[in-house]
């Protein structure tokens, strides 16, 4: 390509020359001689293309030596363990019976773990349904109270019926108002008829640290007891076996409204009934 342009450098050297020699006016020369530089100007470009052209071309030209030495070694590689596949099912040696026994106990184990996953989904999707009907059976026994500061809902596969302080206490107490009182003895009557649920009562309060006397120092003893004040409700019922039930209190621990605001402490400060369905077999298929 350089020599090609050399020539043609030369050719219109000459033509130029001739040009001269025969008196070219001065203006067509002048547009000749622009027409030339266009020319050398296109010739460059076309050069410099043809470079790029041909180093991708010595490029791709390497990555074929490349791919086709892959492919030689990987037939060479294939060859070899199909050879040495068929030695093993020739001689039947004892890899060959080594290699059919685990593919046995490979099928086997798998078909064991695959039968224990159709339990494990049959036993969650039971668990849900139950979870499901434990809500309406609460949801419908507590109807009366809905709105009127008591929730039911389903949370991390469980049910919690939540009751504002102004359904069960008064502020800084913990004796239970006789609104709420009537809403846990409904609950405990759900609770006597399924004996195969869990209960945990919680007290909770909000951030304004506790100003009264007496035996209770701070939110959390206080929320321990409202928790404790529940639990002794339901047990009123003798349907219902304390082994069942659970209090806690957890003060200002666990918010369910962020803030300094009247209405986000007011959410805060709730007692929680949580209640789980037994999922012992469920366990039991897990520690497996």
């Amino acid at each position: 390509m350089p020599k090609m342009k050399t020539a043609y450098k030369i050719l219109m050297t000459c033509v130029l020359c001739l040009s001269i020699a025969s008196c070219v006016p001065t203006r067509k020369y002048d547009s000749m001689r622009a027409q030339v530089m266009r020319y050398e100007s296109e010739l460059d470009r076309a050069a410099r293309h043809m470079d790029k052209l041909e180093a991708r071309n010595d490029s791709l030209f390497s990555v074929t030596e490349a791919l086709a030495s892959d492919t030689a070694r990987l037939a060479s590689q294939t060859r070899e363990l199909n050879g040495r596949y068929a030695k093993l099912l020739a001689d039947g040696s004892a890899e060959a019976a080594r290699m059919l026994r685990q593919l046995e106990q490979s099928q086997s184990e798998l078909a064991r773990r695959s039968q224990r996953v159709d339990e494990l989904e049959q036993l969650l999707s039971a668990r849900e349904q139950s979870i499901e009907s434990l809500r309406s059976l609460v949801a419908d026994a507590l109807l009366g109270f809905e709105g009127k500061g008591l929730t039911v809902s389903v949370r991390d596969g469980k049910v919690y019926v939540s009751m504002d302080d102004k359904l069960l206490f008064r502020s800084g107490s913990f004796e239970i108002d006789p609104r709420g009182a009537k809403a846990v003895r409904d609950l405990a009557e759900v609770l006597a008829a399924n004996p195969d649920i869990n209960v945990m009562v919680e007290g909770h309060t909000d951030d304004v640290p506790y100003r009264g006397q007496g035996q209770l120092k701070d939110n959390l003893d206080l929320s321990a007891k409202r928790a404790t004040t529940v639990v002794r409700l339901l047990l009123e019922n003798e349907g219902i076996a304390p082994v069942r039930i659970i209090a806690a209190g957890r003060g200002e621990s666990l918010p369910v409204a962020e803030g300094k605001t009247e209405q986000a402490r007011a959410q805060n400060r709730r007692t929680e009934i949580i209640l789980t369905p037994k999922i012992d077999e469920l366990y039991k298929l897990i520690n497996q």
